[in-house]
């Protein structure tokens, strides 16, 4: 807990030593210049800016909101992976008879999560590079979601004739840490 708290410490002040550098150097009060302090506060503004005015550019009129779409390619992709996850979790907690809650969702969560992998792979293959390893984060994202898929559907596969609920809690853990790994 020491240790802790002095490198905590420690860095505190060596960046508090950095900004004061750059925001704590004030001038001197016999050469103090309003209006120059003024100009370098307003980098942005445009008020004095006449060339803009003489170029042929139309600028937009209205102020726009920009509204994400809901629907993108990546978007489908986190929801079939996040619909996957739910219901995991619901088949996990649904009572365990056959032709039930329990075996409806686990055969959602195998197919939501054959459909985010496939997905996965059509939207983001050219951020796979293998020759990076499991350094990379969307390489770890890649093996531990479909490892989780390919435990859904082992599950899906032995049961109910065998015992199943270790390869489900194999995929839902594995999934759960690889969506949290593209978060």
């Amino acid at each position: 807990m020491l240790k802790t708290l002095s490198l905590t410490i420690t860095l505190t002040c060596c960046s508090a030593t950095v900004l004061a550098e750059d925001y704590f150097s004030l001038p001197e009060p016999w050469s103090y210049n309003a209006a120059a302090e003024t100009q370098k506060l307003m980098l942005a503004s445009n008020d004095g800016y006449t060339s803009a005015k003489k170029t042929s550019r139309k600028t937009p009129t209205s102020n726009t909101e920009f509204n994400e779409r809901m629907f993108t390619s990546n978007k489908i992709h986190q929801y079939l992976g996040i619909g996957s996850m739910a219901a995991a979790i619901g088949t996990a907690l649904s009572p365990k008879e056959e032709d039930g809650a329990h075996e409806n969702l686990g055969n959602t969560a195998a197919a939501l999560g054959v459909a985010a992998v496939i997905t996965g792979f059509l939207f983001h293959w050219d951020e796979i590079k293998l020759s990076n390893g499991f350094d990379d984060p969307d390489n770890l994202h890649m093996a531990l979601t479909t490892l989780g898929t390919l435990g859904y559907l082992s599950a899906t596969d032995k049961a109910p004739q065998s015992g199943h609920g270790g390869m489900g809690s194999f995929g839902g853990i594995s999934m759960a840490i690889g969506i949290k790994m593209a978060w």
